[in-house]
């Protein structure tokens, strides 16, 4: 029997906690900045400021899922809509990262989302054939 494994993805730094305050779009890359920087997985665990890059975004296929209530279980609606129609419609949402999971040229967040005073349980799917870069500016 061979067993093949998939490695855990090691991202050099983390959003979770972040305050999403921009999305910025420059053709088909995605700009996403921060309120403070985000947070090194390494020692010494600095919180550098920086913002994070998505290369290639295929906005056909990157949504935003907005839940109708938050952390409750049970039923609920939401509306689904194209991640590039919510960046026209929220280009500086308040946007608090919770969680990220990282797939086949694909990175998602989880999280809350305030909008027009409305606070919503959130998912942020982005889909991306080029890289995530981290820039910082230290």
């Amino acid at each position: 029997m061979k067993k093949t494994i998939r490695e855990s993805i090691h991202a050099p730094y983390s959003l979770h906690d972040m305050n999403v305050t921009a999305f910025e779009v420059i053709g088909n890359t995605l700009r996403m900045r921060t309120h403070s920087g985000m947070v090194a997985t390494m020692p010494p665990y600095g919180q550098p400021d920086g913002y994070v890059e998505f290369h290639e975004v295929q906005w056909d296929f990157s949504y935003v899922y907005l839940l109708s209530h938050t952390g409750n279980v049970g039923t609920f609606t939401g509306k689904k809509m194209f991640l590039i129609d919510f960046i026209a419609e929220h280009p500086a949402p308040n946007f608090c990262v919770m969680d990220e999971t990282y797939g086949y040229h694909a990175t998602k967040y989880s999280g809350y989302i305030t909008i027009a005073g409305e606070f919503h349980e959130g998912f942020i799917e982005i889909y991306h054939e080029g890289d995530m870069v981290f820039i910082t500016e230290e």
